[in-house]
């Protein structure tokens, strides 16, 4: 903060201290740009932490983002000068009517009540007289919308991350203050506005499908399913990158994407409704050759527990170990009727072979949900047209050619082959790590413009339509 701001806000809260937060008479000398200044100062500083700002019935979304908005412009006013509004007020309000080319609602960006604040005040047979509380009023009402429509743009109007929708967003850091403001400052408000969109050539053609099915009668739902499926692509970052790999969960598909076009593709086993596949963006960093596979605790203890009490030796029979702490337990030595769902002290592990359900290769990409892409030995399930079976990691049709994909420059293919002859675990870390985004998408448009409608496995629609109402 500049040392102007520094010096005029101790006054400030001086004068809001012994007049009872009242600007000084002397303001009202000042000039009209100036005066409105004062205002936005007056009512920034009081707001609190984090601001709660309020004008007239309406609330202000985006506090903390406008406190920095007004912070970088020494609390100047963006939207009028000594004579009036600026021309950027009708550009703004034309942006906000274009929000429903986007699958957004305009009624969230204080359109109606600018309008008719606006039209009131500012009629150009009767205007009235323009007095700095009533610009102060716009100027903040207007940045809102700005900043909280900008916001759905590069984010998504809803936050995924909850209880009931595994999803975990992943943005590059985008300084949207930045953006908005020199777009205010150069009169380029489109154009800062559309550099927030997803730069996918996948959105550009949900967005002309969108539009398509807007003024088709009787289309209301698959409109409203692709919107949703736009908002999808802005929890995405907007630069996928150079290359990297697709997994489209309900389409039950994997692509391998380089400059934009697939390089490799194949059929995948997700997760059950019950174990869904979460939907992520990670960043795959190595790939494990004869892998053990660590049973998740809600496995070992929902599924394999009622396998133990009638059968003792299926451990043995499977090759898997027993661990209590840090030391090993002989399976035949412990009482499984006395172990419980709730009470499951041990963990298991079973070492490679040709039971082990991973196969000989898994791709690691660290994530919270603790999931991965692996080889499997069971291969009965990719011929299927729904292939929603796994607990939640996935099953990869064509192991051999995506780690011979990922591990291109550390490792050739006759290696790769032979190392995996070896049946010893080994650890290979990619030399370009892989961007990776495991995606939901239950619509989608093809290169020549056909629109597909996918099964929602997971009824993620209809969660994602109760939390958008």
């Amino acid at each position: 903060m500049g040392k102007r701001t520094v010096i005029t806000l101790t006054v400030v809260l001086m004068v809001g201290l012994a007049g009872g937060g009242r600007l000084p008479t002397a303001a009202a000398h000042l000039p009209l740009a100036s005066q409105v200044s004062e205002q936005l100062w007056e009512r920034l500083l009081i707001a609190g932490t984090p601001p709660v700002l309020r004008v007239g019935e309406e609330s202000v979304r985006s506090g903390a983002l406008v406190l920095q908005f007004y912070t970088r412009r020494l609390f100047w006013p963006a939207w009028s000068h000594e004579t009036g509004l600026l021309p950027q007020v009708e550009r703004l309000l034309t942006a906000l009517h274009e929000a429903e080319d986007e699958g957004l609602k305009p009624q969230e960006y204080h359109l109606t009540r600018l309008e008719h604040l606006l039209a009131e005040r500012w009629q150009p047979h009767r205007p009235m007289p323009l007095s700095a509380a009533a610009l102060a009023d716009v100027d903040l009402l207007l940045t809102d919308a700005l900043l909280t429509y900008g916001s759905h743009l590069l984010y998504g109007r809803m936050t995924p991350r909850t209880s009931a929708i595994m999803f975990e967003t992943s943005h590059e850091q985008v300084d949207l203050i930045g953006v908005l403001q020199a777009g205010v400052e150069t009169n380029q408000l489109a154009e800062a506005l559309h550099s927030l969109l997803p730069r996918h050539p996948g959105y550009a053609r949900l967005r002309q499908a969108f539009a398509q099915y807007r003024q088709r009668p009787g289309a209301a739902r698959q409109a409203r399913q692709i919107a949703q499926n736009m908002e999808r692509w802005r929890w995405l970052p907007q630069d996928l990158g150079r290359r990297y790999i697709l997994v489209d969960v309900p389409a039950y598909t994997l692509e391998v994407v380089e400059r934009d076009q697939p390089v490799m593709t194949m059929r995948v086993v997700v997760g059950k409704p019950s174990w869904p596949t979460p939907v992520l963006s990670a960043t795959m960093s190595h790939v494990v050759l004869h892998p053990d596979w660590h049973v998740p605790l809600s496995i070992a203890a929902q599924e394999l527990l009622p396998i133990l009490r009638s059968n003792p030796g299926y451990l043995t029979q499977q090759h898997m170990r027993v661990s209590y702490g840090p030391h090993d337990v002989a399976p035949h030595s412990i009482d499984w009727g006395k172990v419980s769902k709730k009470n499951f002290p041990y963990r298991l592990r079973q070492e490679p072979g040709p039971n082990n359900p991973l196969g000989n290769i898994k791709f690691m990409f660290p994530n919270r949900f603790q999931v991965y892409l692996h080889d499997t030995p069971s291969r009965i399930l990719f011929p299927k047209p729904a292939r929603a079976f796994s607990h939640g990691c996935i099953r990869v049709e064509k192991p051999i050619e995506l780690a011979e994909y990922v591990l291109r420059g550390v490792m050739s293919r006759d290696r790769l082959l032979a190392s995996m002859g070896q049946r010893t675990s080994r650890t290979v870390i990619l030399a370009e790590p892989v961007p990776i985004y495991l995606v939901y998408r239950t619509v989608w448009v093809k290169d020549d413009g056909a629109v597909q409608f996918q099964p929602d496995i997971y009824g993620y629609d209809a969660l994602q339509a109760r939390g958008a109402s």
